[in-house]
């Protein structure tokens, strides 16, 4: 671990907070000024929410691209402005009617790469100010859409108006947006009631800190995850105290023995002699790209330095 208070911390968020009032709870409660979350979380949604603490603040933006998943339930028979339950209801309601064969063909279609408009009611940007600020003031909200993967979407309908699901999805996915869709395609309205978030990357459930009464427990430093531990999927290379000198000082290095990777421009993770993260380098461009697995010399361009 860089430093006592470096490294990555999930929390397991509470219903009824924000993602920000989250970072300031922990911020006061640790005494340090620099943390931040990994993506938002609504309010009412709970789950895994990742900060990264001190500095692995600055390799959030390498840790932020992964697979969301999430559980939770919909409920059919009326939609609402803001496309959760916390929204004022924006049809009347009309009893779900429709065979379970309809249900599983109108999930099928929703699987795979779409574009996807945000919610009115969301923390999207509109020259410079919130659409949801926007739309409270009754203002209409014309949100660009956006390019969105559904991986998996699982659902069972619990009850005639209820229906739970499970779903694998991009960043930037908004899924009381798909309950929105949802409904439409089903005829009925509907709107999200319950999300949690499974995991986010490499970011997990079962690394999760609990929140006890807006507190994190005394002995939070258990979960405390280190910087080396969430990039391990990137190569290394270990360098000499010479080097490690030079990659302070943001001068390109000379490295034999780099494992390669598929990725055209790989980054790598600069290591001291005893394993601590320096920072990471990507590979100089060479007049012959080496083969997978070939240990090549090569020019290591330093990307981030800790």
């Amino acid at each position: 671990m860089n430093g006592p208070l470096t490294g990555f911390l999930v929390i397991d968020k509470a219903e009824g907070m924000t993602s920000h009032e989250v970072v300031q709870l922990v911020r006061r409660q640790l005494q340090i000024k620099k943390i931040g979350h990994l993506g938002t979380l609504d309010p009412m949604a709970t789950g895994v929410l990742p900060l990264a603490v001190g500095r692995a603040t600055r390799l959030a933006r390498f840790l932020m691209g992964g697979r969301k998943v999430y559980e939770g339930s919909i409920r059919l028979g009326f939609a609402t402005d803001t496309y959760d339950r916390l929204g004022q209801p924006t049809s009347e309601f009309r009893q779900p009617c429709f065979p379970p064969d309809r249900l599983r063909t109108v999930v099928e279609s929703m699987v795979g790469e779409q574009m996807q408009t945000p919610p009115p009611y969301s923390a999207k940007k509109i020259g410079g100010r919130r659409a949801y600020r926007l739309a409270r003031q009754g203002l209409q909200v014309e949100i660009p859409p956006q390019r969105i993967r559904i991986h998996r979407f699982n659902c069972r309908q619990r009850a005639a108006d209820a229906i739970d699901f499970e779903i694998h999805c991009s960043p930037g996915t908004y899924v009381r947006a798909l309950a929105h869709q949802l409904g439409q395609m089903l005829g009925c309205g509907a709107h999200l009631c319950r999300l949690r978030r499974l995991s986010s990357g490499k970011f997990s459930l079962s690394m999760a800190c609990p929140l006890h009464r807006g507190r994190i427990p005394e002995d939070w430093t258990r979960f405390l995850l280190t910087m080396n531990s969430m990039l391990e999927d990137m190569p290394g290379v270990r360098v000499s105290a010479e080097d490690r000198e030079a990659f302070a000082h943001g001068r390109t290095l000379g490295v034999r023995n780099v494992p390669l990777t598929d990725s055209p421009a790989p980054l790598i993770r600069i290591l001291s002699d005893s394993g601590l993260l320096l920072g990471l380098a990507e590979i100089a461009a060479s007049p012959r790209p080496p083969e997978r697995g070939e240990q090549a010399s090569v020019r290591l361009l330093p990307k981030l330095v800790l």
